[in-house]
């Protein structure tokens, strides 16, 4: 399963429903959860290793030097391709 991360809001994310074998992405102001130190980001990494970052959004927010080193940058290309590797898809807005 593929979890794409819209938002801020940390309150609504439970990431007791992200397992080891899915993604997740952070993307829009989604972004901002992918920082150092965000204590809602390292219950999602001690689920699963394959989360990512949208580049041209963290470029667009002054954030690439915030974001964590266990979370991989990628481009949109990348992105598309991890919406045909994960299905289905769940997004937290």
């Amino acid at each position: 399963m593929l979890h794409t991360i819209t938002t801020a809001n940390q309150s609504i994310i439970d990431p007791k429903l992200i397992s080891a074998q899915d993604a997740v992405l952070f993307w829009q102001n989604g972004v901002i959860i992918a920082c150092q130190n965000n204590p809602i980001l390292n219950v999602v990494l001690q689920n699963t290793q394959h989360c990512y970052v949208l580049d041209s959004d963290i470029s667009a927010r002054g954030l690439k030097e915030r974001i964590d080193p266990r979370v991989e940058i990628i481009n949109m290309q990348q992105v598309v391709d991890l919406t045909v590797n994960y299905y289905p898809q769940i997004n937290w807005e």
